[in-house]
């Protein structure tokens, strides 16, 4: 009768055993973005639904922070479970939640309870989705592809947010928002129903310790737990900052630059294209043998001088100059903590468990960034005040990824190739 292992760093299947399924990683970035396209459908109508609707900055605030606040009660079951009983159930409840919830929607935009209870089930589709997409692209991918899996799954937010933002400028100037929702609801079923069958055969369930797959986290050292739990610490840090940024980014465009609806949507879209783009080059830096932890504290404290500097961004060069060099930490950001688990628990283990953990702490920080911005602008009056709040935050996490470094080191592990 088999026993049940010890402890141990490197448990799982041998790498590279199955050749790359590229369906399987493109299917696994398609769940992702199809859960961002959800989360972004709304900042790009939100002055128009702000004025139609009168909601006020802080309801609008608690519209995207909902997502999180589900994600945050959910993500760590959510993995488990995942990664025990398979993702095709798991998938179907999302379409459920993702297609219900913008039907609310498009029934009640004007009730403020409803369109929490709408944007509430829609957060739960997204929590798993945020789950599921990672899951499916990084056990798609062999060894030698792993890193550049992960690299095409850290675009899933920037993706979704570009998709979102090119079916929502054809209605910018009229400010109808309705065909938005329609759109997202189309795109549930086709990518859901695309995904059900890779989802089963490249994500089994795990009845048992005996079955393949990622092993459970209870089989690794403390050391490797509580460096998960700093991958997460970071997470949230960094969510918090970038998550303001992107919630408010638009309102801020029309406020402050004085832009029209349609002109911000397309300066709104240019640090989401740099943050996809940057997300493969950060993949291809950790495929190169770039360690990982002196590569996230690069690309943050890139992003804090853009917020340290906000006061001093005037002018149009310089304001388009400090989206581009937010966009380019921004996107390697995402790749290095998408990455974490591999990292720490070996690329075979980076399953549902582990990234159940890493998104609780983004759920966290997208709680906080969208409703922490409005409260801290009341207070400070102007915009550029804002900047040296979220740089300090974005710093902090800077700091947290060399800690990161110490406890790679002390763990035998720096790097991902």
């Amino acid at each position: 009768m088999p026993t049940k292992p010890a402890p141990t760093d490197a448990p799982g299947a041998a790498p590279g055993e199955t050749p790359t399924s590229w369906l399987g990683v493109a299917l696994g970035l398609s769940l992702g973005a199809l859960a961002a396209y959800h989360f972004f459908k709304l900042p790009p109508v939100l002055p128009f639904l702000l004025q139609q609707y009168d909601y006020g900055l802080f309801a609008a605030g608690a519209f995207m922070s909902i997502y999180a606040a589900v994600g945050l009660a959910t993500s760590v079951l959510l993995g488990s479970r995942l990664q025990r009983y398979g993702m095709p159930p798991f998938l179907l409840a999302a379409a459920l939640f993702l297609i219900f919830g913008s039907i609310i929607t498009l029934s009640a935009p004007e009730n403020i309870a409803l369109m929490l209870l709408a944007r509430g089930l829609e957060g739960l589709g997204f929590a798993v989705l945020a789950i599921a997409g990672p899951v499916l692209a990084s056990a798609s991918a062999s060894h030698r592809h792993k890193t550049i899996a992960i690299a095409i799954i850290a675009a899933w937010i920037p993706l979704g947010q570009l998709i979102a933002l090119a079916v929502a400028h054809p209605f910018a100037g009229s400010g109808d928002w309705r065909p938005i929702w329609w759109v997202g609801i189309g795109l549930t079923v086709i990518i859901i129903a695309l995904a059900w069958r890779t989802g089963a055969r490249h994500v089994p369930r795990r009845r048992g310790v005996t079955d393949g797959g990622p092993a459970p986290l209870r089989d690794f050292s403390r050391h490797k737990r509580l460096t998960l739990v700093l991958v997460a610490a970071i997470f949230t840090l960094w969510s918090t900052e970038m998550f303001a940024m992107l919630t408010w980014l638009p309102q801020y465009l029309v406020d402050v630059r004085g832009l029209g609806a349609e002109a911000a949507i397309l300066v709104y879209g240019l640090p989401a294209l740099l943050v996809l783009i940057f997300n493969l080059v950060g993949g291809f830096l950790l495929r190169a043998g770039v360690p990982l932890a002196p590569l996230l504290a690069f690309s943050l404290v890139l992003q804090a001088a853009v917020w340290f500097l906000l006061p001093h961004l005037n002018g149009a060069l310089y304001g388009l100059a400090g989206l581009v060099v937010f966009g380019i930490g921004a996107g390697m950001t995402p790749t290095c903590l998408f990455a974490a688990p591999g990292v720490i628990l070996g690329p075979a283990n980076a399953g549902g468990s582990a990234f159940g953990i890493i998104m609780t702490g983004r759920s966290t920080g997208v709680l906080l960034g969208p409703i922490l911005l409005p409260p801290i602008l009341l207070a400070l009056g102007a915009w550029s005040a804002v900047g040296p709040i979220f740089g300090s935050i974005c710093l902090a996490a800077a700091i947290a990824a060399l800690g990161l470094g110490v406890m790679l080191a002390r763990g035998g592990r720096a790097t991902l190739s």
